[in-house]
């Protein structure tokens, strides 16, 4: 297929993704705007060291929108900044609202030719924004950031690629970001599994892809990171830089683990097939 064909092919997805039925204005959205900005304008200690409580969803897939306002009311940003690896089309995510309503600088990533072309639409008129079509991996990631400008005291870094998300936050050194959201997958329990970095990534809606909460805790402990909140449907786990934590969060042992709750109903990924790698160490001492 050449260059011409590509682009009409590429062209006429997009087409038919902003035409598709269902595709509409959500009075919920301005709702939860209005109640994020509320909270926002409060004073004082929380009500909860847990945040489950703060759940709320504008533009976040789940409740991540209400949990990362609160989590950045409680230790302050220093650039809002933010990097989204794995952005979509930009209708949903982890940072839209800092992008869209908060007024934050950063850059969201993406792979797919059809949602890039949504995305890269949508924020081409934003300034503080910058749209980047990559393929985002562990020997790379550094150097990408790096050369987009990315400060390296960004608040948010949010990771979300279906696959070698483990691998790829074990690669940011140079970078120490305040907040890290990052996808767990919530099928493999308590074991310290991850995909192999020898395994094609690419999902195919089955069980099998990224790495387990524990693998993942066990990473952030020897980055310098708490885990401070898994989503209660059991898709998205935080972690605040340990200087920040202070006595504004629950400890680690605390934190709910939440098994697949998807849509809120329990839902899962049908099972698939592949190899694991298990990651498994001690824990350090005092992070237990």
């Amino acid at each position: 297929m050449g260059v011409l064909a590509r682009t009409r092919a590429r062209a006429e997805a997009y087409v038919k993704w902003v035409a598709a039925p269902g595709v509409t204005n959500d009075r919920s959205i301005y709702l939860a705007i209005a109640e994020l900005q509320r909270r926002a304008e409060r004073s004082g200690p929380p009500s909860s060291l847990d945040l489950a409580p703060y759940e709320l969803k504008a533009f976040s897939q789940n409740g991540e929108d209400g949990v990362l306002d609160e989590i950045l009311r409680r230790i302050g940003t220093e650039t809002r900044t933010f990097v989204e690896i794995g952005a979509g089309s930009g209708d949903e995510g982890i940072c839209v609202y800092l992008a869209d309503v908060a007024g934050w600088a950063g850059t969201f990533m993406e792979l797919s030719d059809v949602t890039f072309l949504a995305l890269s639409a949508k924020y081409a008129l934003n300034r503080r924004v910058m749209t980047v079509q990559t393929k985002i991996t562990p020997r790379n990631i550094e150097a990408t950031l790096a050369q987009l400008g990315v400060p390296t005291a960004l608040d948010v870094l949010s990771i979300d690629i279906d696959g070698h998300d483990y691998w790829v936050w074990e690669a940011v050194t140079a970078y120490r970001p305040r907040t890290v959201v990052i996808e767990y997958n919530a099928h493999l329990g308590v074991k310290p599994l991850t995909m192999p970095l020898d395994v094609d990534p690419a999902w195919d809606g089955s069980d099998y892809f990224g790495a387990s909460i524990a693998a993942l805790r066990q990473l952030g402990d020897g980055k310098g990171y708490h885990l401070v909140h898994c989503d209660i449907t059991g898709v998205n786990a935080f972690f605040v830089r340990d200087d920040l934590i202070r006595d504004h969060f629950p400890k680690p042992s605390d934190v709910v683990v939440r098994a697949p709750n998807f849509q809120l109903q329990g839902r899962r990924h049908p099972a698939g097939a592949g190899r694991w790698q298990d990651v498994g160490a001690p824990a350090a001492p005092g992070r237990a």
